[in-house]
């Protein structure tokens, strides 16, 4: 019986949340700014990770550069582009965590497999 409400409950669950139809969450880069220092480093993990699955292939350029670069260099050009420009706050955060890391003058310039 007990397996049977159980059961009935993870169905009830999965058809609430195909009904709803949620949209994934989108963090603003505000996040950035309020992450703790030790925590940005699992934040930008994070990132790469997501990011390199959905890219495949056409994140391969950006994937080799990011490898030499060291997780300090990454973490402080991230901050340096949320100090610089608060009017992006409000912009997605990997958006934002892309831009930074592939900026004029950057190891990895040029390397943003999502402009054309």
């Amino acid at each position: 019986m007990k397996s049977l409400k159980s059961l009935a409950l993870a169905l009830t669950m999965l058809l609430a949340c195909g009904i709803s139809k949620a949209d994934p969450i989108r963090h603003k880069f505000e996040m950035w700014g309020k992450t703790p220092k030790a925590e940005k480093i699992d934040l930008y993990f994070g990132w790469t990770n997501g990011f390199f699955q959905a890219r495949g292939s056409r994140g391969e350029a950006l994937a080799t550069c990011l490898e030499i670069m060291t997780y300090d260099q990454a973490i402080a050009m991230i901050d340096k582009r949320y100090k610089d420009h608060p009017e992006l706050w409000s912009h997605p955060l990997g958006d934002q965590i892309l831009a930074a890391l592939t900026v004029d003058g950057a190891p990895c310039q040029g390397k943003n497999s999502l402009q054309p």
